[in-house]
């Protein structure tokens, strides 16, 4: 999959407004609908990663995945201490800052923030997906190092059918979300079934862009039909979330000079991290400013998801534009630094 693969660049910003409104969703139907196509994107990131992590030569993957890994760490320790600064400031100014100071001085805190991926007690619970990605990486490191893709064979059907299991009992039962929101069940599945789709690349090429068409539509209806009528307690989505997701994904690898809307694309490569990443901080500010203003649940439960959207999509697209900048700049400054030399 190219880095420039217009089609899946547009899903991956769609999704990303889909992950804010899993958080903050609308009201009745359209929020349900909203928190599938959120659940549904959040597999499909993983899913692009996991399809990364595969390639033919594996000294060179091994070196990629490390450099993810490294990359992404570094995103998530500033984005961790970013979310501290602002909880910090947040909590004291309500006078509440003490519960936050106390939980970072016991250490069965960072525990359950690598482990269960809990940022909760400062308003990080998006974090989880970075910490699950990097620990991905790692087990993926392994994978390729030791040529284990026999053995992805054997695990992507076990991992899959525990996500759908477990995160099927969490949806439908008032349980915790960590349990789903973790490396085992919400990462590694559809990492694995990512590569898998790599390495299956060349098969699934021949299958006609009409029949992928077709599952897709039909499994997101499915998935919206599933999360809106459910029967009984039980909501039986998630195989349909994660068909949708995959079925999307296999079109944008078989066609990557497909388009649907290039500006949205662009946002998508260049500003979908940082929306979901920044999202939450944006919901929390947003939020406080609101309630302050009115009282009226209505205004609030139409108004806020979108306002959240739009405010998350301007700050990432500034901060993205920044980034890049200094990026440029300093490439600029190592090529006066170090001119090439004359031939």
């Amino acid at each position: 999959m190219s880095d420039r693969n217009g089609f899946i660049d547009f899903w991956k910003f769609f999704f990303a407004i889909g992950v804010i409104l899993v958080h903050i969703p609308l009201p009745g139907v359209y929020g349900n609908i909203g928190t599938a196509v959120g659940v549904c994107g959040v597999g499909f990131f993983y899913l692009i990663s996991g399809y990364a992590c595969y390639g033919p030569d594996k000294k060179e993957m091994c070196s990629k995945i490390l450099k993810r890994f490294c990359r992404n760490g570094i995103i998530t320790l500033i984005t961790i201490i970013i979310y501290l600064v602002f909880a910090y400031f947040e909590k004291k100014a309500s006078r509440d800052v003490g519960m936050m100071i106390f939980k970072l001085k016991q250490p069965v805190t960072y525990l359950r923030m690598f482990l269960l991926g809990d940022f909760e007690y400062f308003y990080g619970s998006a974090l989880w997906f970075m910490i699950a990605l990097l620990q991905g990486y790692l087990i993926f490191y392994l994978i390729v190092r030791f040529n284990l893709k026999k053995l992805v064979y054997i695990l992507t059907p076990v991992f899959l059918i525990a996500r759908i299991v477990v995160d099927s009992y969490v949806n439908s039962f008032p349980v915790s979300w960590h349990i789903s929101a973790n490396l085992i069940i919400g990462a590694l599945p559809m990492m694995l079934l990512g590569y898998v789709i790599a390495d299956q690349k060349e098969r699934l090429s021949k299958i006609s862009n009409s029949a992928v068409i077709v599952i897709a539509i039909v499994s997101a209806v499915a998935m919206f039909l599933a999360v809106n009528l459910k029967v009984g307690k039980i909501d039986i989505s998630q195989p349909f979330k994660i068909l949708c997701g995959a079925s999307i994904f296999i079109y944008g690898i078989k066609n990557p000079q497909s388009h649907i809307l290039r500006p949205v694309e662009k946002l998508g490569r260049e500003d979908s991290l940082y929306i979901y990443l920044f999202h939450f901080i944006i919901l929390v500010a947003l939020s406080n400013w609101m309630y302050s203003k009115t009282s009226d649940m209505r205004v609030i439960s139409w108004q806020l998801p979108l306002l959240v959207i739009i405010v998350s999509v301007v700050f990432a697209r500034i901060l993205s534009v920044i980034i890049r900048l200094c990026f440029f700049r300093k490439k600029k400054l190592n090529q006066i630094q170090n001119p090439p030399p004359e031939q």
